[in-house]
């Protein structure tokens, strides 16, 4: 059955996105103490940890428990998820994931990034399910949603966004999932470079699993 996308979310009953304040983004690479995962991290493809292939994730969820800065890599030319203990060796590494194509109009449902970001929108948009279906909720430039828990979606407006976003356009600027409410990466944050889209966490171990989101542009 084909799934109708729409917008979702009452106006007057919603928490409404709040600006970004400049402090935030060099806030998150500070130090930090020990993480607050919730669940886990189960990715299904590679896990580069540190540039380090991890090959024991059991052993590594157990006794990592800083917080991981991660997003999408190449990594023997195949996707693997980057986690990092470090924000800023994070953010160098995904500003260098090569350019798929030249343009953004390849098929929805595949990963790609495009050389001339500013060529996009600058909205971001998430989706309740992958392959960028289902609900649908679509954040500006210089905003976030601090919890996801007071965002309405679903018939009737009677379920929320908490724990539940599975894809994600491009967008002109770099985008943020955290684990945790408040933007706080103490429990582990996904980074979503600009000119790039994310069609399913699922591999990624983010799959259902972001309540804050943070769209970066200004």
């Amino acid at each position: 059955m084909t799934r109708t996308t729409r917008e979702t979310g009452a106006p007057g009953r919603d928490v409404e996105p709040v600006a970004l304040p400049r402090e935030l983004f060099p806030e998150l690479s500070k130090e930090r103490a020990p993480g607050q995962r919730r669940r886990p991290l189960v990715p299904q493809v590679p896990l580069v940890l540190d540039g380090e292939v991890v090959e024991d994730l059991e052993r590594m969820n157990a006794e990592t428990t800083v917080p991981l800065f991660m997003t999408r890599l190449v990594h023997d030319s195949s996707v693997a998820l980057g986690a990092f203990t470090d924000r800023e060796a994070m953010l160098s590494e995904a500003r260098r994931l090569p350019a798929d194509s030249q343009s953004a109009t390849r098929p929805r449902s595949e990963h790609v990034c495009t050389s001339n970001p500013d060529s996009l929108e600058d909205i971001v948009r998430f989706w309740e399910d992958a392959g960028e279906q289902g609900d649908i909720r679509s954040v500006g430039p210089g905003l976030g949603y601090k919890d996801l828990s007071g965002l309405h979606r679903g018939f009737l407006n009677t379920q929320n966004w908490n724990n539940i976003i599975s894809s994600l356009s491009w967008c002109r600027f770099d985008v943020s999932l955290f684990e945790l409410t408040d933007f706080n990466a103490s429990g582990g944050e996904f980074f979503a470079p600009k000119g790039c889209n994310t069609p399913d966490l699922t591999p990624f171990g983010w799959n259902d699993r972001a309540s804050s989101i943070a769209n970066w542009g200004t």
